[in-house]
């Protein structure tokens, strides 16, 4: 990505080449861009004085050594009967730099497992993401999800009006659509997102804390943006009141906001270390909680069809009675269509136990959040 300035006026172009010499030309497109575009005031642009990097692990050296060969053999030594296991992981670079004198660089790793165990509605599953293999844990995922199997019996139709818990992975996937379509630069931009009606406003349970950090390594950090800023902890949701959506430098200038050091790349952004503060209970207080509900293992075909009052839509897979603060039998696949808000503020529990998943492109960053208890839903209905 090369942006330029000329004035008043900016403009930027992507390029897919790989040699230095390739970027002549993708920096005189972004002059022309700039060129044409309407003159705006724009803020500084960073410069060397930025504050040092923390020092996070961002990169495992066993991960950049790991091929295909050695990953089946960590499965297959992790995995018993009627088990399956997918493994992902990614060795990314990226550099910024720019005319102020700053100069920055990065190699970083990630890997994301997803382990199954039996076959059918009843089957245990876990997924969990990392910066090396040490932090991933994979023994103690495959124990997870052994546990979270169900005895082999035909699913049950789903009860009426109870109580959900979602599991971290199914949490997880909803986070990610809150940071692509309430949080990021563009839903803001573009007039979508809820925050800007809701900025300041409580609509989440105020137990529901959610921050975004870079330099923690609880999850999957990752020390600057892509403008070269040095990332810090910026609360996007305090209490249940949204605080402010993710901005580079010239959105923000434009919509009158600061800037929260969340560059993705030209005049984007969104959160990429987002954290869901965790509670105090284990996953036994919480089936205790929603006794007579169900547990959701996980979301498929996750979509939100309507971002001004964040509307989704997903499949509910791995679902489970929960009975006697125990999960009990399968239960039929669900579709679920509901809004976040009104999930989020029927908060009954939040669980102690985080999982993370990688960011979309792979090594930039993840999402970290525990389980949560919601007093009731709307729209679960067999698929």
């Amino acid at each position: 990505m090369v942006r330029v300035r000329d004035g008043r006026r900016a403009g930027a172009h992507r390029t897919g080449g790989g040699r230095a010499g390739e970027l002549d030309a993708p920096v005189r497109l972004a002059m022309a861009a700039a060129r044409v575009s309407a003159p705006e005031s724009l803020p500084s642009l960073p410069d060397g004085d930025e504050p040092p990097l923390p020092p996070v692990l961002v990169q495992d050296p066993a991960l950049v050594r790991l091929h295909a060969d050695a990953a089946r053999r960590l499965l297959t030594a992790a995995l018993g009967n009627d088990e399956a296991a997918v493994v992902e992981w990614t060795v990314g670079q990226a550099a910024v730099a720019n005319s102020r004198g700053l100069v920055r660089g990065q190699r970083a790793t990630a890997i994301q497992v997803e382990v199954r165990s039996g076959d059918g509605p009843g089957a245990g599953f876990v997924r969990h993401a990392a910066r090396s293999l040490d932090q991933l844990g994979l023994d103690r995922l495959v124990e997870t999800a052994r546990e979270r199997r169900a005895p082999d019996r035909d699913a049950a139709p789903p009860p009426d009006g109870a109580s959900v818990v979602l599991a971290p992975e199914a949490t997880l996937d909803l986070l990610e659509l809150l940071s692509l379509h309430a949080f990021s630069s563009h839903s803001i931009v573009e007039g979508k997102s809820f925050l800007l009606q809701h900025t300041g406003v409580q609509v989440f349970d105020r137990e529901l804390h959610l921050v975004d950090d870079g330099s923690c390594e609880r999850g999957l950090p990752f020390p600057f943006d892509l403008e070269g800023r040095t990332k810090t902890a910026v609360e996007l949701v305090s209490a249940g009141v949204p605080r402010t959506p993710a901005l580079d430098t010239a959105t923000a200038a434009r919509v009158g906001l600061e800037p929260t050091c969340h560059c993705t790349g030209g005049e984007e952004a969104y959160p990429l270390n987002m954290f869901l503060g965790e509670g105090e209970r284990d996953d036994r207080a919480l089936f205790e909680i929603a006794d007579g509900g169900v547990w959701v293992s996980r979301l498929d075909d996750v979509e939100c069809f309507d971002p001004g009052r964040m509307r989704v839509r997903a499949r509910a897979r791995g679902v489970r009675r929960i009975r006697d603060g125990r999960l009990g039998e399968p239960v039929t696949s669900l579709v679920w269509e509901d809004s976040l808000l009104r999930v989020l503020s029927n908060l009954l529990a939040i669980g102690a136990t985080c999982y993370s998943s990688t960011s979309r492109d792979g090594f930039l960053g993840g999402t970290t959040a525990p389980a949560v208890a919601v007093s009731d839903v709307d729209g679960l209905a067999p698929a």
